[in-house]
């Protein structure tokens, strides 16, 4: 047992010995100067450690910074998700607790790393760190990398994330090509998704039973992955690559897997089918609230995944990168012809250790000499190693170094989730079988599962061949229907939906006087409406609010009870219903037996959709869904199967079907012999025997529920459209749009840009702009992409965002003076109240990249003869057009910003004070308003360039990244809205 108390009075005891003897050296003049410790911090950390109680079995280490394993075999754990705190020039950790020990890598001098640990107030070594974890102003300087580890006690500390309270992260399954950009919206995937042919939810093609969703390579053939099937290669001439990843949806565990060696097969008539049986069964727990009531468990399954061998077949050309390297884009390389002449492209970012990319050295095409004489790599961005981020993507081609083992073959291919399985584990990969863990393991939304498996479907007198993935989203909560109802009201003071019901009174705009009046109409349906694309006008005599629904051009006050404003865990209010069913077959479109029941429910929500459905075109829609709903209550013998399905898969109302959520018999549970199965397979005897031979040698092979034994699974579930149903949740319920109005037409705006001197102290603006290029760049309509990076020129900037320190790091990486200045940027935000996102982002463009050779990069200067000194300017501050360098230089020197840090923090608070800030300047807190000032135009602009504001708005795009849920703050973006 670990007595912390002895460890502790152990490490300050020997520090207080250790000092006593610098002083007396120093004192005595054996010293020069007072030495702090007898640099052997790990010595004296792990004597106090060995004293407290810990084995000093495999303790001789010699760097400091490789005592992580030791600590994990005497029980410490790594704790995750710490951050650096600074306050008054002390460093500590997020968290921190009496017991804690760090060990910090490498930097400069410091070859061993340090190791400390912290006694409840101050981290002790072999002396006492008065400034905190780091040793010395080396690490302080560089945010070098550490690790923080706790004493677990006597058990392991490993919770499992499927039961841990909160909101969860939620991705999309695939993305949107194969360089790996993002969907932008719900609404963009399943348009996407619309062009598959096979595996709808609900309801398949065959008629059959089908709980989840297929996707294939028709629409997303970056995620398949070819293999070595026998028909592989000539149903498939050219070979999938794996470009991109099927990937986890959400936070959650591997609970359970099948890894098929290779592909399986099965009899048929035209000659053996291939197909995968591999999958991977993810367990989640969502809980908005801080009760119970709030949560739900549930499981994500990806079935039909690429067995082993297929990438076997891949890793010919898979490497493995060695140490941190530079990433140069492809584009930017070929710009810059780094092996022509002497400039260098602009870093895109780093590659991390341990990341995996794909390379041909056979290939000249993806080789190259620098004309610093190193060997260079065109390598494609494979995967990440795990707790690691980069602001590169995965699936991108870009050059790195490849020559002094920088990269070495990798060990083997495969999703990252196989490396649990790997021997030391105590579960290892077992082949050709469903494994329940005993021991699940954590895996995050976003991490790569597998891709696509080549998969052979039989069909009368041959096959259709695709790759294809099934993802189903299940549960076995009994509180999943009062989860639907959001019980604690999660997120109700931040709505993202507007829902509106029949019969509500609409209101009229008297345009040319800017008042409402209530009409002669009321909404005929319910609509529901993204409530940051609902716009807000305001009576010009009652000051009155109004919503404008577009969908019925008409307007509703605000401020009652009707419309409804709605959270994203709402559910049963967005049009979440369940339905249970018990049927006796899995098979609901025979062609014969009327599909009552489950499916003649199905049809009469549809029905009832398409009856409040006010468009014209759609008028006899709902005639013809009452026409089967008569046809079906008949109980007539023969009805087309197509007809049916089609009906029920109408495009106009998918949501009705998608936000529909059954409780229905898995599949995946039940045997070829059980009864369910019966009325299926027991006609096939007769009317197609080769049929019945291979649905039951598939059942055989395919049927995994009840080997799932760690977990209570079937044999009913709830089943959820797994893009619908977390999609919703996937939302970010920070981002607000506001919309504010000038009294200028848009027109009126760029006349006075155009013919006013544009003053800024004196900084008029540049003759280059004319008319049709600041008309461009003015007009706020040409960046409302709400995806796009120019959408960031309208984000308030006004305050401290909460962007992970190690996205603006990765951001920051590289560019010169401001490369590791990323908690200078953070300080500087909190001070003065500004957005660092934007801090850093700005000082980027003005300075080129942190370059020596600009402001920014530190230039000597002599201000009016008061001696030379190296001066910085992050900001371009006092840098007015007719004398950029001598005014910048001069404001600098003026100012005393005679280091980055100094040059960082000066700027920032000028800028909040004259901008971001100012009550004078009525708050300028976009970029959009820095540069182009609407509410009083041509005057107190920040820059000349007509493009400023934009290209700063991407760079802020970068730092963010496109999934914005690790962002602490609300995002708001302001849009200006000129006069019509």
């Amino acid at each position: 047992m670990f007595n912390q108390n002895t460890a502790l009075s152990t490490l300050k005891s020997n520090a207080a010995s250790i000092a006593a003897i610098n002083k007396k050296n120093f004192d005595s003049g054996k010293d020069k100067k007072l030495r702090y410790g007898k640099s052997r911090c790990a010595h004296y950390v792990k004597l106090a450690l060995i004293s407290g109680g810990l084995s000093a079995k495999n303790s001789g280490i010699n760097s400091a910074k490789d005592y992580g394993p030791w600590l994990v075999e005497n029980n410490f754990r790594p704790v995750e998700g710490v951050t650096t705190v600074i306050s008054g020039g002390v460093y500590s950790i997020s968290g921190q607790q009496a017991g804690d020990v760090a060990i910090i890598q490498a930097v400069g001098k410091h070859t061993d790393g340090h190791m400390t640990m912290f006694d409840g107030a101050k981290w002790v070594s072999d002396f006492v760190q008065d400034r905190g974890f780091y040793p010395a102003q080396e690490y302080r300087e560089n945010s070098v990398a550490y690790k923080l580890y706790r004493f677990a006690g006597a058990t392991a500390v490993n919770k499992s994330t499927a039961s841990t309270k909160g909101k969860i992260n939620i991705v999309w399954p695939i993305p949107s090509n194969n360089r790996g950009t993002e969907f932008r919206s719900q609404e963009d995937i399943l348009s996407h998704l619309g062009g598959e042919s096979t595996g709808q939810y609900a309801i398949g093609r065959s008629g059959m039973w089908h709980g989840g969703i297929h996707i294939t390579h028709t629409t997303t053939p970056w995620c398949a992955l070819s293999g070595k099937a026998p028909l592989e290669a000539f149903d498939f001439p050219v070979a999938f690559k794996g470009e991109q990843a099927v990937r986890c949806m959400a936070d959650g565990e591997v609970v359970a897997y099948r890894i098929c060696k290779d592909y399986l097969t099965l009899a048929w008539e035209s000659g053996p089918l291939s197909f995968s049986g591999s999958f991977v069964l993810v367990k989640h727990y969502i809980q908005p609230g801080d009760k119970e009531s709030s949560g739900l468990h549930f499981y994500t399954l990806y079935m039909h995944l690429a067995p082993y061998s297929a990438y076997e077949a891949e890793a010919e050309n898979q490497w493995v990168i060695q140490d941190t390297l530079r990433a140069y884009s492809e584009m930017d390389w070929l710009t810059a012809k780094l092996t022509s002449d002497k400039t260098s492209p602009q870093i895109a970012g780093h590659m991390p250790k341990g990341a995996r990319v794909e390379w041909d050295p056979a290939d000249s095409n993806l080789n190259a000499t620098g004309n610093n004489k190193r060997k260079y790599g065109l390598v494609i961005l494979k995967g990440l190693p795990e707790e690691t981020s980069s602001i590169l993507t995965p699936g991108q081609r870009y050059w790195v170094v490849v020559d002094n083992n920088n990269i070495k073959p990798a060990p083997g291919a495969g999703p990252g989730w196989w490396r649990h399985l790997l021997p030391p584990a105590k579960e290892v990969m077992v082949f050709d079988k469903t494994v329940s863990l005993s021991s699940p393991f954590a895996i995050k939304a976003g991490d790569p599962l597998g891709h696509m498996g080549y998969y052979q479907a039989p069909k009368d007198g041959g096959y259709e061949a695709r790759y294809q993935v099934h993802i189903e989203c299940t549960s076995m909560d009994d509180n999943l229907e009062n989860f639907l109802t959001n019980p604690e009201k999660v997120g109700e003071k931040n709505p993202l939906w507007l829902k509106y019901s029949p019969g509500l009174a609409l209101f009229t705009k008297d345009v040319a006087k800017g008042t409402f009046a209530k009409g002669a109409t009321s909404t005929t349906r319910t609509g529901i409406l993204p409530l940051s694309q609902v716009t807000t006008e305001t009576d010009n005599s009652t000051k009155q609010e109004y919503w404008q629904l577009r969908p019925e051009n008409a307007y509703v006050p605000k401020g009652q009870a009707e419309p409804q404003l709605l959270s994203q865990y709402d559910l049963a209010k967005l049009g979440f219903r369940t339905e249970t069913s018990e049927p006796t077959s899995f098979d609901y479109l025979d062609g014969k037996n009327q599909p009552v029941g489950f499916f003649r429910s199905l049809i009469n929500s549809l029905y009832e959709a398409a009856t409040g459905d006010t468009r014209t075109s759609h008028a006899l829609v709902k005639h013809n869904y009452q026409r089967l709903l008569d046809k079906i209550d008949s109980g007539s013998e023969r009805y087309s199967p197509m007809e049916y399905w089609r009906a029920l898969h109408n495009p106009d109302y998918r949501d009705v079907i998608q936000k529909t959520i059954v409780k229905h018999p898995s599949d995946w549970y039940f045997k070829k012999d059980d009864a369910i199965w019966q009325p299926f397979l027991n006609p096939l005897k007769k009317d197609a025997p080769e049929w019945k031979k291979y649905s039951e040698d598939f059942l055989d092979q395919m049927v995994w529920m009840q080997d799932v034994s760690t977990e209570k699974l079937g044999p009913s579930l709830w089943h959820m459209h797994p893009i619908m149903f977390l999609g919703l949740m996937k939302l970010n319920s920070k981002i607000k749009y506001i919309y504010t109005d000038y009294k200028l037409t848009l027109q009126e705006m760029l006349k006075k840009q155009l013919t006013v001197l544009n003053m800024y102290g004196n900084d008029p603006i540049s003759p280059a702009s004319r008319e049709r290029v600041v008309g461009e760049y003015i007009n706020p309509e040409k960046y409302e992409d709400k995806e796009g990076g120019g959408i960031f020129q309208f984000l308030v900037i006004k305050g401290y965002m909460g962007v992970p320190e190690e996205q603006l790091k990765a951001f920051l990486s590289g560019k010169g003076t401001l490369s590791g200045q990323e908690k200078i940027f953070i300080e500087a935000a909190k001070k003065y109240d500004i957005n660092e996102c934007y801090l850093a982002a700005h000082a980027v463009v003005e300075t080129g990249n942190g370059s020596p050779r600009g402001m920014g990069g530190g230039r000597t200067f002599n201000y009016k003869n008061q001696g030379e000194r190296k001066v910085y300017n992050m900001y371009g501050i006092g840098a007015v057009d007719n004398n950029a360098t001598l005014g910048g230089l001069g404001t600098a020197y003026y100012k005393g910003w005679f280091t980055p840090e100094l040059a960082i923090d000066g700027g920032a608070q000028y800028i909040s004070a004259n901008f971001v800030n100012s009550t004078k300047h009525k708050f300028q807190n976009t970029l959009y308003k820095m540069k182009w000032n609407p509410e009083a135009p041509a005057s107190h602009e920040y820059a000349s360039s007509v493009n400023w504001a934009n290209e700063i708005s991407k760079n802020i795009r970068k730092i963010c990244g496109h999934d914005l849920s690790a962002i602490s703050s609300d995002i708001v973006f302001d849009i200006p809205r000129y006069k019509e």
